[in-house]
């Protein structure tokens, strides 16, 4: 068996902890995004756009609310 480098090493464990790392981020950012208490804020985040098309074809729809 040869002795490996220090740069070998911690080449190997580096690469090794950044692909779990990332494992792990992706599948927080499903669980978060699929999250059920995430519902209401997420549609309200893709209705954003369409209400300021809204407001700016009637400007007197802000004021009057």
């Amino acid at each position: 068996m040869q002795a490996q480098s220090t740069y070998e090493i911690v080449h190997m464990w580096s690469t090794s902890f950044g692909l779990v790392l990332m494992v792990a981020m992706f599948i927080a950012v499903i669980v978060y995004a699929l999250w059920p208490g995430n519902k209401k804020a997420f549609e309200h985040a893709a209705s954003l756009a369409l209400n300021e098309d809204m407001d700016q074809a009637d400007p007197k729809t802000e004021r009057d609310r």
